[in-house]
C-alpha cells in the first residue's frame, strides 16, 4: 500500500478551498473509476479542509493505482473546469452546511478556482503546521464577493435514503455474510461517484444492519431541492450501473484486495469491529478471507443488491 497526504492552500479563503475540494475530490473518483479503479479495493480518498487549506490523503492498494492518481491531479489541475460542475460543488458545500445560496458570481468564482489550480501541491510530511482563525476559516468564512450563504438551518434540505440489501436466501454462512457486506458497500460508495454526476447529492453517513442473516446498508443524502423523480431516477441508474460494474474490472479488483486482506490485514475492507457486529459476533480470519476472494461468488452477490430510495 502507498499512502499519498498531500495539501493545497487557498491564502485567508476557506471557503474557496471548500468548494474546490468537492470539485476535486468527485473529478479525481470519477477519473479513477473511468480507468479501472474503485473506491475501497483500489483506493481510499479522502479529501477534506480545515482552516484555508485542502488536504488530499489517498491510501493506494492496488498496485498499479499511484500512476493513474498522480496522473488524475495533474489533470484536474489543467483542465478547464465546467460551468455545471462548479454549481453542483456550490451546492454541495451549502448542503453540507446547511446554508442556502444566495449569491453566485460564476465568473469570478471560476477565475479565483483557476488560480487555485494553478497552485502547488505540496507534501504534509514537509509542515510544520496550519493555523485556522476565524475570518477565513472553512467553518466561519460564509460570505467572499463573489459567492454568499445564508444563515444555517436544518430544515432547508430535504433528504432520501439509499437502502442496499441482500436477503438471506442467497447467505449460507459467516463468510456469505462478510462477502456481501462488503461487496454491498464497495458497490454502494462507487455508485455514490456515478450519482453526483446526475443529481447534486451530499453524503450524510451511513449505516448498517446489525446482527440479522440478511444484510442491510443505508446510506443517508441530502438533495439541493425536493426531487419526486429521484427514486425512480436513482433505481434506473443503479440497475444499468449493475451492468457496468459485471463488465468492469471491478470484481477482479475486489477479489484481489480481498486477497490483501488475508495477508495479515494489509488491507482493510472493513474493520473487525464493524464486521463482528454485522455478523452478530463472528470474527473473520485470514483464511476466511481468502475463501471470500472467489471471483463468481462476488459476481453472484452483485446481482443479489436490492435498492430501495425513499424520502426521511
Amino acid at each position: 500500500m502507498r499512502y499519498s497526504p498531500l495539501y493545497k492552500i487557498s491564502k485567508d479563503n476557506g471557503l474557496l478551498a471548500h468548494v474546490y475540494e468537492h470539485l476535486l475530490a468527485q473529478y479525481i473518483l470519477k477519473y479513477l473509476q473511468d480507468r479501472g479503479f474503485f473506491i475501497s479495493s483500489d483506493i481510499i480518498l479522502t479529501a477534506k479542509t480545515y482552516g484555508d487549506t485542502c488536504y488530499m490523503d489517498a491510501e493506494l492498494h492496488n498496485p498499479a493505482a499511484p500512476n493513474v492518481y498522480n496522473e488524475a491531479l495533474r489533470a484536474f489541475d489543467k483542465h478547464a473546469i465546467p460551468e455545471k460542475a462548479v454549481r453542483r460543488a456550490v451546492s454541495e458545500c451549502g448542503i453540507e452546511m446547511n446554508r442556502a445560496v444566495l449569491e453566485l458570481k460564476q465568473d469570478e468564482l471560476m477565475s479565483n478556482l483557476s488560480r487555485m489550480q494553478s497552485s502547488d501541491w505540496r507534501q504534509q510530511s514537509e509542515m510544520t503546521y496550519r493555523k485556522s482563525y476565524d475570518k477565513s476559516s472553512v467553518d466561519t468564512l460564509f460570505c467572499v464577493p463573489y459567492l454568499k450563504y445564508g444563515k444555517k438551518s436544518n430544515k432547508l434540505f430535504p433528504e432520501c435514503v439509499l437502502e442496499y440489501s441482500v436477503d438471506e436466501e442467497h447467505i449460507k454462512s459467516p463468510i456469505d455474510q462478510a462477502l456481501t457486506a462488503i461487496v454491498v458497500q464497495t458497490v454502494a460508495l462507487n455508485f455514490l461517484v456515478a450519482v453526483r454526476e446526475n443529481h447534486i447529492v451530499y453524503d450524510r453517513g451511513d449505516q448498517w444492519s446489525e446482527a440479522s442473516l440478511s444484510v442491510g446498508y443505508r446510506i443517508f443524502l441530502g438533495l439541493a431541492k425536493e426531487d419526486k423523480q429521484i427514486t425512480s431516477q436513482l433505481k434506473h441508474e443503479f440497475t444499468a450501473y449493475i451492468q457496468y460494474l459485471l463488465k468492469s474490472p471491478f470484481c477482479s479488483n475486489l477479489q484481489k484486495a480481498l486477497i490483501r486482506c488475508s495477508c495479515n490485514l494489509e488491507q482493510v475492507l472493513l474493520g473487525r469491529s464493524t464486521l463482528n457486529n454485522i455478523l452478530g459476533g463472528c470474527v473473520i480470519g485470514g483464511c476466511g478471507w481468502l475463501e471470500m476472494a472467489d471471483d463468481a461468488r462476488i459476481k453472484q452477490m452483485i446481482a443479489a443488491i436490492q435498492l430501495d430510495v425513499y424520502d426521511i
